[in-house]
């Protein structure tokens, strides 16, 4: 079910489910209803479908209660299962048959919660990293927020059904990302069969089987790049998953809400994997570009703009050019075309914009721009200390510290100066042209 959420962040990158991606290639047809591909190391959107939508998300909700109790628990401290725990969960939902007062280690629980999704497992961690159910859930609202989720509110900590229970396929692969930053994280979620020995209430092993088939061997839907994920169902929410697969140096992560009954979330997710597995590869769209005088003259009018002063310093622009990018293989990129936008949303960072490299129209990959050198005129201490190290700009000085009325005195004075000048000089031929006419006059009466 498909919840009303905020419109949705724009991700230029990424192909979506009607669209083909920069090279001309169509994504794979998929049964589930919101689904997203990120790249787990840079968190590039490789492809969406209503990747944005509020849905329900089930059982995948434990991702972010086991990251939450690995980074705030303590793996060998003893849980002891509370009255709430056993009874606040449907009986006929997933459990490993745990009893009020019975202990287990916060190991032994996660192990439950991630491999066979135990809810009473959820429940009780949640009590024993927060105290309580409704306060763990504000420590889940807290760090999704932490993490970008706009379109995410958990009310509990096992993903059963409530109606203020919801989050957005690219909220959940941000959350996985963030999870897969933990080892045990990953030791956990990759593990097929795990066992809960004794307890004080309970003689009896526990045995556990992971139910993600895209990592058994012996199943019809394994995925021998899978390295991990959790599955989810409830009536509400239908079939949901989240899994993360590697080949070679590309970690993928995957995230399926609103499957439809049975087993077609799986083919969805190995068609979405191949797909940008075999057309995407790193590349690096940046790699020896530089400012143009143009964009660096479009930065300095920007900021004079928005700082109403001039610009008394030399204008730098920088990306890091050496940042890599998931593209389709296809793609030359010696014809990127590149397109630099001002924005005064992170000026305080040192941050003048963005600089988007794109390929047939379509955007693929965007840097944020830092600038530098930018010295204000009306900052007489700034430019006090631009001129003791030598970075003020040649020109300020020209047409701006000197003020335009020494131009005009020195127009001036000059003007005077040559008027002087050239008023003596015709004066003294005036006087060399009577002389001679009168030495004339002498030699004429001489010669009568």
């Amino acid at each position: 079910m498909c919840i009303a959420s905020p419109a949705p962040t724009v991700h230029a990158s990424a192909v979506t489910a009607s669209s083909t991606d920069a090279a001309g290639n169509r994504p794979p047809e998929i049964n589930a209803k919101s689904a997203i591909v990120m790249d787990a190391k840079t968190g590039q959107v490789l492809y969406e479908k209503d990747a944005h939508s509020r849905y329900y998300p089930a059982s995948i909700t434990k991702i972010m209660t086991c990251y939450l109790a690995l980074t705030k628990g303590n793996l060998d401290s003893v849980i002891t299962m509370s009255d709430q725990a056993i009874w606040g969960i449907p009986r006929d939902s997933s459990h490993i048959a745990l009893d009020v007062g019975e202990q287990i280690t916060l190991r032994d629980a996660l192990y439950a919660v991630m491999m066979v999704s135990a809810n009473e497992a959820a429940w009780a961690v949640a009590e024993e990293i927060s105290g309580s159910v409704s306060a763990f859930a504000d420590l889940m609202n807290e760090t999704a927020a932490s993490l970008g989720c706009e379109n995410t509110h958990f009310v509990n900590a096992n993903g059963l059904h409530d109606e203020n229970h919801y989050t957005t396929a690219y909220d959940m692969a941000l959350i996985t990302k963030k999870a897969l930053e933990n080892d045990t994280f990953r030791e956990i979620t990759a593990a097929t069969y795990y066992e809960i020995p004794p307890t004080n209430l309970n003689d009896e092993t526990r045995y556990l089987w992971q139910d993600n088939k895209l990592i058994l061997e012996d199943s019809e839907y394994y995925y021998p790049a899978c390295e991990g994920g959790k599955a989810g169902f409830t009536d509400e929410a239908q079939g949901t998953h989240v899994a993360w697969a590697k080949v070679g140096d590309t970690e993928l992560i995957c995230v399926i809400l609103y499957a439809k009954p049975g087993l077609s979330k799986y083919p969805d997710i190995e068609a979405l994997f191949d797909y940008c597995f075999d057309n995407y590869t790193y590349q690096q769209p940046f790699a020896g570009f530089t400012f143009d005088g143009e964009m660096l003259t479009t930065a300095s009018n920007f900021l004079c703009d928005h700082y109403n002063c001039q610009n008394a310093g030399y204008m730098h622009l920088e990306i890091d050019t050496e940042a890599s990018a998931l593209f389709p293989s296809d793609i030359d990129i010696k014809a990127l075309t590149y397109q630099f936008t001002p924005s005064a949303e992170r000026l305080d960072e040192n941050i003048i914009g963005t600089l988007a490299a794109s390929y047939n129209g379509l955007t693929v990959d965007t840097q944020p721009v830092t600038y530098s050198g930018f010295i204000k005129s009306n900052d007489p201490a700034a430019i006090e200390e631009a001129e003791k190290d030598g970075t003020i700009n040649p020109a300020y000085n020209a047409s701006k510290k000197k003020a335009p009325w020494g131009l005009i005195i020195g127009g001036v004075i000059i003007v005077i100066g040559g008027t002087f000048v050239y008023a003596r000089y015709r004066y003294v031929q005036e006087v060399r042209r009577r002389r001679r006419l009168a030495a004339r006059r002498r030699n004429h009466e001489r010669t009568r």
